[in-house]
């Protein structure tokens, strides 16, 4: 059987990087923030080391998240949005900290999923090399063979 780092190469940080950013663009377009544990566990398939999965997923979605709270600040009102819930708060005002705090949840999300994605590829290989292991079947030698037929 053959092991997922053997499927999956590894592309170093700054590829990994691009493709979690590109996967979190398309998996928030879904509306289920909870993808980006899914967008940060590419980064754990395609980097061998857990602090590089774990920033690749980090700032794969903070970028990702970056960049659509942008587009939403200069297209729609996310700005009137975020003051309106930290004015439930009693902090008039600061806006910037709803987005700040969204930004900070979702980078974390992303890298939790890629340190949690590089642990399950490294736990599945470790299984399946020891499944192969011991279950290697034996050939018999000549001598055991000639020790049977007398």
């Amino acid at each position: 059987m053959r092991k997922i780092d053997d499927i999956f190469p590894n592309l170093g940080f700054a590829p990994t990087l691009i493709i979690v950013i590109v996967l979190g663009i398309a998996l928030q377009l879904t509306g289920f923030w909870m993808t980006m544990l899914l967008a940060g566990g590419f980064g754990g398939l395609f980097t061998r080391r857990h602090r590089h999965s774990f920033l690749t997923g980090f700032l794969g979605v903070g970028i990702a998240w970056t960049g659509i709270f942008a587009y939403l600040t200069v297209t729609a009102q996310a700005m009137a949005v975020a003051e309106f819930f930290i004015g439930l708060l009693g902090l008039s005002g600061m806006g910037w900290l709803v987005i700040v705090i969204s930004l900070l949840l979702g980078s974390l999300l992303g890298g939790f999923g890629g340190l949690f994605g590089r642990s399950l590829v490294e736990i599945i290989d470790e299984f399946s090399s020891e499944a192969e292991q011991t279950h290697t079947p034996v050939q018999p030698t000549e001598e055991i063979v000639m020790e049977e037929k007398q």
